[in-house]
C-alpha cells in the first residue's frame, strides 16, 4: 500500500471513529431541562381555530449550547392580574396518557397551545401567567408576560410539542 492510500484509509478510520463518538454522545440521556436553560415567552396567536374561540401560545426555547428533555405537560398554569393577584381562570389540562417526551435544542422550538372561549366585556385582565416544568426537581417555577386579556375561561392547554401550521 503507497503512503497516499495509506493517509486516505487512515482519514477515513479516524472519520468513521468520530462519527461512531457523535453518534454515542447523542445517544447518552440529556439532564431534564429547567426554567435557567428555557427562554420562553407567551403569544396570542392570530388566526384562532374558530370564531368562537381565541388562541394563546407558549413558545419554549432552548439557549444557546443547551440541549435538555422535558416532559410534554406544565403544571399549576395560573393567571395573574398586574397586582399578582391570581385570577379565577380555570385550567383544563390535556390528557396524561397521551405525554411524551419533549427533546429540547436550539433553534428547535417547540409550543404548548391554549385556547379559552371568547366572551363578551372586557375579560380578565391578565398580564402574567406562572407554570411549573414538571420535568425539572429544582428550578422549575417559570413566570411569563401575557400578551392579551383572556376573554372568558376555562383556559384549555395542550401538550408541549411542534407547531402546527
Amino acid at each position: 500500500m503507497n503512503i497516499t492510500k495509506l493517509a486516505s484509509a487512515l482519514v477515513g478510520t479516524a472519520a468513521i471513529a468520530l462519527g461512531t463518538v457523535g453518534v454515542a454522545e447523542a445517544a447518552a440521556p440529556l439532564a431534564p431541562c429547567t426554567a435557567s436553560d428555557l427562554d420562553i415567552t407567551a403569544h396570542q396567536h392570530p388566526w384562532p381555530p374558530n370564531d368562537q374561540d381565541q388562541l394563546f401560545y407558549l413558545a419554549f426555547d432552548a439557549k444557546p449550547g443547551t440541549a435538555c428533555t422535558m416532559r410534554s405537560m406544565i403544571g399549576d398554569l395560573v393567571f395573574h392580574d398586574a397586582s399578582g393577584t391570581r385570577l379565577g381562570i380555570s385550567v383544563a389540562y390535556p390528557n396524561p396518557g397521551d405525554e411524551k417526551p419533549v427533546v429540547m435544542a436550539p433553534g428547535r422550538q417547540k409550543v404548548a397551545y391554549i385556547a379559552s372561549k371568547k366572551g363578551t366585556g372586557q375579560g380578565y385582565p391578565v398580564a402574567f401567567a406562572t407554570f411549573t416544568l414538571l420535568s425539572a426537581e429544582s428550578d422549575r417555577a417559570v413566570s411569563v408576560a401575557w400578551p392579551a386579556p383572556l376573554t372568558g375561561g376555562p383556559a384549555r392547554l395542550g401538550h408541549v410539542g411542534d407547531a402546527v401550521s
